[in-house]
């Protein structure tokens, strides 16, 4: 299979998702880590140099097992090479790092960025948390990702366009936070709109929050 054929494959795949399951998780999480592996944020919050690649695979693990997993809402192609990960409204709690919460999750969090950046994913969590629309109800995007050579193929808009449907067949808005200024357009494109901006800190790059509006099926 030449490489035009393998993206219309992957395309025809992402197009058609279906829903991972738990034990899926280290998979999903080993392709998420692959896809954020440059994204500007977590390259300023997690842990730099040859822990990054194991630091995002944590951080991914770790999301995926305790915020989405019960929530039913992880959408991958069937060949594993894109992901889209959806918090439905009532699943929104699960963003939610209160203290006490934050103290459980120490012992990842320092396996994700060390004691030196424990401080900005601490500001990260609470900016994006400060930042999150309270309402009305929506669909929260968590994540989005392709495997690498696959990027500027059409398969991440496929697996968005897809499972946007979710969204629109209950007819309610949804939400994302890009991090990465590349995939603008391709949140634009599909209905998303950027509605605020914010960093976690001075020195952080920059987070747009884009909302979509509800549409009907």
């Amino acid at each position: 299979m030449d490489a035009h054929e393998e993206a219309l494959a992957a395309r025809r795949a992402a197009a058609a998702p279906r829903k991972a399951s738990a034990a899926e998780i280290p998979r999903l999480a080993a392709l998420l880590a692959e896809a954020f592996a440059e994204d500007p944020v977590m390259s300023w919050g997690f842990r730099e140099g040859a822990g990054h690649a194991g630091a995002l695979k944590t951080y991914f693990t770790h999301a995926l097992t305790r915020q989405c997993a019960q929530h039913d809402a992880m959408f991958v192609g069937p060949d594993m090479k894109s992901a889209a990960i959806w918090l439905p409204p009532s699943g929104l709690a699960s963003l939610s790092l209160p203290m006490w919460r934050m103290a459980l999750m120490l012992p990842t969090l320092l396996k994700v960025t060390g004691f030196s950046r424990l401080g900005r994913a601490a500001a990260l969590g609470e900016a994006m948390e400060k930042h999150h629309p309270p309402d009305p109800p929506h669909w929260y995007l968590f994540f989005v990702g392709v495997a690498p050579d696959l990027r500027g193929k059409g398969v991440g808009s496929a697996i968005l366009e897809a499972t946007l449907a979710e969204a629109d067949a209950a007819a309610m808005p949804a939400h994302l936070d890009n991090s990465n200024p590349k995939n603008t357009r391709l949140y634009e494109r599909h209905g998303f709109r950027v509605v605020t901006e914010y960093r976690a800190r001075k020195d952080a790059p920059p987070i747009w929050g884009m909302w979509r509006d509800a549409r009907r099926a």
